[in-house]
C-alpha cells in the first residue's frame, strides 16, 4: 500500500470513527449521526450489467425515450431513472436492484418548456447513448462499475458524467464528450 493510499485510508478511518458512522448501522446506536452524514462508498462495486440491465427496463418503458440519468441507491440498491421523451419530457422511474422491473412510473416531471427544450437539445447533440457512455467509461476505469450517470452540461458542451468506482473501491468522476466520445476528466476523489 503506498504511503498516500495509507494516509488517506487512515484519515477516512479517523473521519468515520469521529462522525460516530463506525456503528453497527443501528440509527439509534450514535446520537450525532444525521441521514445526510452517512458514508456512501459501497461495499463492493455493483455489477455493470445491472446498471444496464435497469437502464434497459427504464428505457422499454418510454417509447422512442432516451435515458439522461440513472443512479443506485445505497440504501436499496434500486436505481432512479429519468428518461426523455421525444418531446423532452423527462419521466422519472424507480427501478428494482436487480434491473429488471420498472417498480414506480414513468411519472412525468413538472418542467418549463425552456427545461422540456433544453432537454431535447441535450438529446439531440449527444451521439453516445448510455450504453456507449457506460463503455467509455469503463474503458476509463478499467474493470470498474458505475453508480450514477447524466446527460449534461460542461462548458456549453454537452457531456455524460459518472460516477465510478475501480476494484480498489476508489470513487472516479469520469466525464465523456457526448458527442465526440472523447474522455474529458477521469479524476480521483
Amino acid at each position: 500500500m503506498t504511503r498516500r493510499r495509507w494516509v488517506r485510508t487512515a484519515s477516512i478511518a479517523l473521519i468515520l470513527a469521529l462522525a460516530g458512522c463506525g456503528h453497527s448501522g443501528n440509527p439509534a446506536a450514535s446520537s450525532t449521526t444525521t441521514s445526510k452524514s452517512r458514508w456512501e462508498r459501497p461495499s463492493a462495486p455493483p455489477d455493470p450489467l445491472t446498471f444496464l440491465r435497469a437502464g434497459a427496463s427504464a428505457v422499454a418503458a418510454v417509447p422512442n425515450g432516451t435515458l439522461t440519468y440513472i443512479r443506485n441507491s445505497d440504501e436499496s440498491g434500486a436505481y432512479r431513472v429519468l428518461v426523455a421523451a421525444p418531446d423532452g419530457t423527462e419521466q422519472s422511474m424507480d427501478v428494482s436492484n436487480d434491473g429488471g422491473t420498472v417498480m414506480v412510473g414513468p411519472t412525468p416531471k413538472n418542467e418549463s418548456d425552456a427545461d422540456k427544450a433544453q432537454t431535447r437539445a441535450r438529446v439531440q447533440t449527444a451521439r453516445l447513448d448510455y450504453r456507449a457512455a457506460v463503455d467509455k467509461v469503463l474503458a476509463a476505469v478499467r474493470n470498474g462499475s458505475l453508480t450514477e450517470l447524466s446527460l449534461g452540461d460542461s462548458s456549453g458542451t454537452t457531456v455524460w458524467q459518472a460516477v465510478a468506482w475501480d476494484t480498489e473501491i476508489v470513487e472516479h468522476k469520469v466525464t465523456i464528450n457526448a458527442a465526440s466520445g472523447d474522455l474529458i476528466a477521469n479524476t480521483q476523489v
